[in-house]
């Protein structure tokens, strides 16, 4: 296995099968690919046997560069745990911040409930309610304690496809909605309303366009999708920054699908934030080497934005801080099944 984190920046951005049904369906977080992958040196004895279709669409435990997942399931075959290991790039010998997603079912099948520990401390939980067709309804969080923090609800066209979700948050009256727009089944823009940043202290709207290699089938399947997904991924009722932007660059860069109606592998994201007065732009360029049954083995990610924050003077009030930023990803996946 290999992995190679380079990261150039004056001031570095802040750093889960099919039987599941939707929001759910196997993943990465951000998206962890699921691959084989077989090295050796001239001094190795012993081949890296060669992993099955099956393990790789259905795997019990996927490394992406150093993290580690491990999957558990039921006598039904539904995915009812999800164990993260993560390291920080920055302290390697630090133990790993374990992260632990338990899913419970109802009598239809459906996942009604994801909680979410860290280092054995339930964080949050999820409870989801469908509408009479099996789509999901409503998905509501609540904190520790059993308070409801924010409830999610989606809408969808004719076809059943993702078009829109709104977030509500306790105790604001705002709300943080997103529109999808697609085009041959594919993502290609997202606009997102009312984000709040905190420094500027300021709402703002983020429009998100996507484009894809168009040549590459996309093979790998996430762990959770559509509302239930987004909030896993950007968090947007408790998080000051835009999706694509969070604290650990390695999930960021690992590319995480957002609806499952995407064919394609991702190539690139643009990120337009309306904040600051001026238009905040962001690029994260994508590309991968793949087996021979298409399912990519390395990925690599560029990432550049302007970061703009306010910061105190020495002579009081506060000044805008402009500071380019670049990373720059490099990792491969291992994954195995018992």
């Amino acid at each position: 296995m290999k992995t190679t984190l380079k990261i150039n920046a004056t001031n570095a951005s802040e750093s889960i099968k099919k039987s599941i049904p939707f929001p759910f369906r196997c993943l990465v977080l951000a998206t962890l690919f699921m691959v084989t992958l077989s090295s050796c040196n001239d001094d190795d004895v012993q081949q890296t046997p060669p992993v099955s279709i099956d393990c790789k669409t259905r795997p019990d435990r996927i490394s992406f560069g150093g993290d580690i997942t491990d999957i558990a399931y039921n006598t039904e075959n539904q995915l009812i745990k999800i164990t993260k290991s993560d390291y920080n790039i920055a302290a390697p010998t630090q133990p790993p911040v374990i992260s632990e997603y338990t899913i419970e079912y109802n009598a239809q099948g459906n996942a009604s409930k994801v909680s979410k520990s860290i280092d054995n401390q339930l964080e949050l939980y999820y409870q989801l309610e469908y509408d009479p067709s099996g789509k999901l309804a409503k998905q509501s969080e609540f904190n520790a304690q059993g308070a409801l923090v924010a409830y999610t609800t989606p809408q969808y066209d004719a076809n059943s496809v993702l078009t829109n979700i709104t977030t509500h948050k306790e105790g604001t009256s705002i709300e943080v909605t997103s529109s999808y727009q697609y085009l041959d089944g594919n993502l290609v823009k997202k606009s997102v309303q009312n984000l709040f940043d905190l420094d500027s202290q300021e709402y703002y709207t983020a429009d998100y366009t996507y484009t894809y290699f168009l040549d590459k089938e996309n093979k790998v399947e996430p762990y959770f999708e559509g509302p239930l997904g987004l909030l896993f991924i950007s968090n947007l009722s408790n998080q000051e920054s835009l999706q694509y932007l969070p604290k650990s660059p390695i999930h960021q860069l690992a590319f995480a699908r957002e609806t499952p109606s995407e064919t394609k592998m991702l190539k690139n994201i643009e990120i337009i934030a309306y904040r600051y007065s001026t238009q905040d732009t962001t690029h994260i360029d994508y590309s991968y080497d793949y087996d021979t049954d298409g399912f990519p083995t390395v990925q690599r990610g560029n990432y550049e934005n302007v970061t703009r924050r306010y910061v105190p003077t020495p002579f009081g009030g506060t000044v805008l801080l402009v500071t380019p930023t670049t990373n720059a990803l490099e990792s491969t996946v291992n994954f195995s099944c018992n």
